[in-house]
């Protein structure tokens, strides 16, 4: 009754608001054709339903996806239909010259979309259970915008992010990040969330992928995880190769990978790596170790070593 009030106050304000609303109820979703808005109007709302229709048996967590159009609800399907943690997805059709202005997405979300979508469906409304995911730097910079505005989105989602550096002040101290990436992009964005004191696992992980898609990197396992589940219960690093020649052009490649309490596996970039003796150079943003300028030369082979209570790695050399 709640929603046919609103969405009758909704028809009713036409006049006022612009495009003339339509709701499409389809099984699994419903779309909201020109979202009645003052503030962002002629937008597509698609709501990807975790049971067959409304009303809902139960409340659910929310993840809002920047730049997600009606005809990507097989992808939505898929990801519900796979996943245990399931989840209201909400589609916003935003593009590229819609995020030039943060403010007003920023205005849309906290006066309009978020409170129109937990008056009309069962969700868990705390910020804990309130995820953004966004593609690409703009996208990444408007995400950065909502996550500052207070009690609003407490996890994240961020695909792409670019290889710019961009504040999240404001952000929630319990702010949860699941970042997807190349690992240029992975390494600026790790390096602003670590310095903003956020720990790997129970608040960030990193994931390197080349999809673009922001339902192929969408985990909704890990967003809305207890955070006891994500400590970090285990950190390996590979050597390749683990014989290497002292020589301006050779260089090795270091990975590393985590796993969790909870059994997910996620990459992981150190941003320093103790090395003795120092023969080489750690570039965290292309992975490599390359040999010290003037380091004698020689053949060396090369050891990694974790420390899982300081939650870091070191280098070891041996001619």
């Amino acid at each position: 009754m709640k929603k046919i009030i609103l969405l009758a106050l909704c028809f009713a304000s036409v006049c006022v608001w612009g495009a003339e609303p339509l709701m499409l109820v389809k099984p699994g979703r419903e779309v909201f054709v020109n979202f009645p808005s003052a503030i962002l109007p002629d937008k597509a709302v698609t709501v990807f339903l975790p049971e067959p229709a409304v009303p809902l048996h139960q409340k659910y967590p929310v993840v809002y996806l920047l730049g997600v159009w009606p005809k990507d609800a097989p992808l939505a399907q898929e990801i519900l239909e796979k996943s245990d943690q399931k989840a209201i997805l909400v589609g916003l059709n935003v593009e590229e010259a819609d995020l030039a202005d943060p403010a007003k997405i920023v205005q849309f979300f906290s006066q309009e979309l978020v409170p129109y979508i937990d008056t009309n469906y069962l969700t868990k409304d705390e910020p804990a259970f309130r995820a953004i995911a966004a593609y690409g730097p703009s996208g990444t910079k408007t995400a950065a915008a909502l996550l500052a505005r207070k009690q609003l989105f407490g996890r994240a989602l961020l695909v792409n992010s670019g290889e710019e550096a961009i504040s999240f002040a404001g952000a929630d101290k319990d702010l949860r990040v699941l970042a997807a990436g190349n690992r240029a992009e992975l390494t600026v964005l790790w390096q602003t969330l670590q310095e903003m004191g956020l720990p790997y696992g129970s608040q960030v992980a990193l994931q390197m992928s080349n999809k673009a898609s922001l339902f192929a990197n969408l985990n909704l396992e890990y967003l809305f995880a207890k955070g006891a589940d994500l400590a970090v219960d285990k950190l390996e690093g590979e050597i390749t190769p683990k014989t290497l020649f002292i020589t301006p052009q050779e260089q090795a490649r270091a990975d590393f990978r985590v796993t969790l309490e909870n059994g997910m596996r996620f990459d992981y970039i150190p941003l320093d790596l103790r090395i003795a003796p120092p023969y080489l150079n750690w570039n965290a943003g292309l992975g490599v170790l390359h040999p010290v300028p003037g380091a004698s030369a020689g053949k060396v082979k090369i050891s990694v070593f974790v420390d899982k209570e300081k939650f870091e790695g070191k280098i070891k050399l041996k001619k």
